[in-house]
């Protein structure tokens, strides 16, 4: 091969390498039909994102494209909503301010490229490119509510009594869940008889709350959770006792969703998971046992509305 030879390869490949980088590099433009930012902005937008694609090793160029990245934004008051697209996809999100851009961008451009959804679990978003929104996000607005209940209940078991049921707890509401908190205690003494009354309760009661209607200003709510608790049954002068983890079932109707309190009524199942066994001052424990669980309905008045606001518009 002559050195003329040998040049003129070298030349073609230098020349074909040089084609092959320019097919292959992006182009980032901006539609200006969709886009309602201003000029200044949009040619920001362009070099930015270009500058995030470079930093994930993408090649970009304004001309002989073999790629196109389209962005545009939609700006409303304050906050700003971008669209990515490219041919991996679209992505879009939206921040409070406009120097929050930069960051979206860096989500956006990494989620495209690896075909992941914008999220902290996958490394699209980390400490360097969160924004404002994330940092300080919406929150529903929730009730918490402090209430007392009196009402009359009864214990089955190796004898029914009756008698009143007490209660004190705190519910934190949305619009149409609810968790509830609470003690309750039920003094079942009303057979009269010597020797014979129960004494059972919940020293630790967590249901999960259903409304029915949850804009409403009164609703059915349905409810059901798990509680830590005790029964003693006295039978005809024969104790029995047991403790231990119970069912809770509940169903209720609840006023005055709107204001500050609350009054509500309602149906009360406690199911024990033991069962209450016969005791011997002198033999402990005996073979006699039985089930013994709780119904009641009671009527409650809740207090103290302070509503969880943690959005904070920087």
């Amino acid at each position: 091969m002559t050195k003329s030879t040998f040049a003129l390869c070298c030349a073609l490949s230098v020349v074909t390498f040089s084609a092959r980088a320019a097919l292959g590099a992006s182009c980032v433009i901006v539609d200006p039909a969709r886009d309602n930012l201003g000029e200044s902005d949009r040619m920001a937008a362009v070099t930015i994102v270009g500058q995030t694609l470079a930093q994930q090793g993408v090649e970009v160029s304004n001309q002989n494209c073999l790629a196109t990245y389209l962005v545009y934004h939609v700006r409303l008051g304050n906050s700003v909503t971008a669209y990515l697209q490219g041919p991996q996809g679209v992505r879009q999100g939206t921040v409070r301010t406009i120097e929050d851009l930069p960051a979206l961008y860096s989500q956006m451009v990494r989620s495209l490229l690896t075909g992941q959804p914008m999220d902290t679990t996958n490394g699209t978003v980390d400490r360097t490119n969160v924004t404002a929104a994330q940092q300080a996000p919406n929150r529903v607005e929730a009730d918490s509510l402090w209430y007392a209940r009196l009402g009359y209940a009864s214990i089955a078991g190796p004898s029914f009594n009756a008698g009143p049921d007490v209660g004190f707890g705190y519910r934190y509401e949305l619009d149409s869940i609810g968790i509830d908190l609470s003690f309750n205690l039920v003094v079942a003494t009303d057979r009269g008889s010597a020797g014979t009354g129960s004494v059972g309760g919940s020293f630790v009661k967590l249901e999960v709350l259903y409304f029915s209607n949850p804009t409403a200003n009164a609703s059915l709510y349905i409810g059901g959770g798990v509680s830590w608790g005790g029964t003693v049954v006295a039978s005809d002068s024969v104790a029995y006792s047991g403790s231990g983890l119970q069912g809770e079932v509940s169903a209720g109707y609840e006023m005055l969703r709107a204001s500050t309190i609350r009054l509500y009524a309602q149906l009360d199942a406690t199911l024990p998971a033991y069962t209450v066994a016969q005791q011997n001052l002198v033999l402990g424990t005996s073979g006699n046992r039985a089930y013994a669980p709780t119904f009641g309905l009671s009527f409650g008045l809740g207090w103290g509305r302070s509503i969880a606001r943690i959005h904070v518009v920087p």
